[in-house]
């Protein structure tokens, strides 16, 4: 167990996490992004992402770490981080991709994500990395106003590729920050 803060622990997922992993992001994810979906049916993005195959994967990548945020005993979200991972399009030396941060909106405003951030950086500038980059919906108006308020830089825009999202909201804003 990691701690962040006097409220705030880090817990390491592991294989056989996976079901708790997979109920906590079907109760932190859908209200947030349901609108995204066609249907707004979001378990196939469950599904695909937080089932045991994808998640062996994920935990077998050696630069990459993968936790239960904590908040005041209750499990709250999750978070993870890919150490040594070049932002392909724009700079190539060491970054850290902020690949997942999902928090339930019960928690939202109460520092949490400004903790978890600062902590990255801290993790990421003891690993020997750079920079920070994140991708963000573009539709996220409160997650992108956070990331701008940390002081990330828009560096780009992308979009997500999948079947089922609804074309109108697959729009992502690339978030940069040198450390």
């Amino acid at each position: 167990m990691i701690q962040i803060s006097e409220h705030i622990q880090l817990q390491e997922i592991c294989f056989q996490d996976q079901k708790k992993l997979e109920k906590l992001v079907a109760k932190v994810y859908r209200p947030v992004y349901k609108h995204l979906w066609k249907n707004e049916d979001s378990s196939w993005y469950i599904n695909k992402f937080y089932s045991k195959e994808n998640l062996k994967k994920e935990l077998s990548n050696i630069d990459a770490e993968y936790y239960f945020v904590i908040f005041k005993s209750q499990d709250v979200g999750i978070l993870r981080i890919d150490f040594n991972r070049p932002l392909e399009s724009h700079i190539k030396d060491s970054n850290v991709y902020l690949h997942r941060i999902y928090l339930g909106s019960e928690v939202h405003g109460k520092g949490i994500g400004k903790a978890l951030f600062n902590w990255v950086e801290k993790r990421a500038k003891e690993k020997g990395n750079s920079s920070i980059w994140l991708k963000a919906m573009d539709t996220q108006e409160q997650a992108l106003h956070f990331y701008t308020k940390l002081e990330y830089e828009n560096i780009g825009k992308t979009s997500l590729d999948f079947e089922l999202i609804k074309k109108d909201f697959s729009g992502m804003i690339i978030f940069w920050k040198q450390l």
